[in-house]
């Protein structure tokens, strides 16, 4: 009689070899399926800023006529995350809230959408124009452009009627956390220099 079988330790070097052999394959997997999820996430917060930053632009339209910031002859920065724009006369000093013409932009409280005030604003006051996804901040910033002063010492100028906006869509997954390193999962952001009506 020919009894041919595998030993017990035959056995189980096969199962030890092919528990690797499916953890590694598991692992790259993963790894894989994370890379993957953490491009789409990102390129879903680039995309939140880049319409972020195309409604600005592009402007909003108010029964059927549409105010740019480009176009304004007037406008103000009062503060980094605020700009006011007017339609008036240039020769006024930059326009505010006490200008009937004035619209701006500005964040929400909780940096979490975007809003537009007109004078025919929403009975709230403001038109919001875009919202972040859940457990997602904007974060939006207006400042005059500047440049390197080629005259000694080293400074910088500002570029006259050149506003520079930037955009960041910060996601945060674990919102209880306070270390920022620990709680922000992804970021994405944009920036754009735009002139405004000389």
């Amino acid at each position: 009689m020919n009894n041919k079988a595998f030993t017990i330790v035959e056995l189980m070097l096969a199962v030890g070899f092919s528990v690797l052999l499916l953890t590694g394959v598991y692992g790259f997997y993963t790894a894989a399926s994370q890379v993957y999820s953490s491009g789409i996430a990102g390129q879903s917060l680039q995309d939140g800023a880049n319409i972020i930053l195309s409604k600005i632009i592009e402007g909003q339209s108010e029964s059927g006529t549409v105010y740019r910031l480009s176009t304004s002859e007037t406008y103000g920065i009062p503060n980094s995350n605020i700009i006011y724009f007017c339609q008036d006369n240039p020769l006024i000093p930059p326009c505010g809230t006490s200008d009937s013409t004035v619209r701006w932009y500005t964040l929400d409280p909780t940096s979490t959408s975007l809003r537009y005030y007109h004078p025919t604003s929403n009975p709230l006051g403001y038109d919001v124009i875009y919202t972040a996804p859940k457990n997602t901040t904007i974060t939006l910033r207006f400042s005059p452009a500047q440049e390197p002063n080629p005259l000694p010492p080293p400074t910088t100028i500002t570029i006259p009627n050149v506003i520079e906006i930037d955009v960041a869509l910060t996601e945060n997954l674990l919102p209880n956390v306070t270390n920022n390193r620990l709680a922000a999962s992804g970021s994405a952001s944009t920036f754009v220099l735009l002139r405004d009506h000389p």
